[in-house]
């Protein structure tokens, strides 16, 4: 028996309008590994996230079954509803409670 587990993703953020579909621009990448089945860690963004991205991006991952996403930052700059974690050398990690969310009421 095989199993193939999925644990790398890549997120693509588009502006109003725009999509993968139509080959458009996005206005932000990064990189989704799954830390273990209930945990992901975003890595690797680039370009500009606004608060709503953010939490458009919660609310798809705690769909897909992730209930904490992880985000390291510069140290010094936060996340917007995230709960430090711990700091190491230059960057601080934050968890986020996707699961949150979910239910967008």
């Amino acid at each position: 028996m095989i199993h193939i587990e999925h644990i790398v993703s890549v997120i693509r953020v588009y502006r109003p309008g725009e999509s993968f579909a139509t080959a458009n621009e996005p206005k932000a990448v990064a990189t989704v590994s799954r830390v273990d089945a209930g945990a992901a860690e975003i890595m690797a963004a680039k370009g500009q996230l606004t608060r709503g991205d953010m939490r458009e991006i919660a609310r798809a991952l705690a769909a897909s079954g992730v209930r904490v996403v992880i985000i390291k930052r510069p140290k010094g700059r936060g996340v917007p509803g995230g709960r430090l974690l711990r700091t190491d050398g230059p960057f601080s990690y934050y968890e986020i409670v996707a699961e949150r969310y979910d239910n967008p009421n």
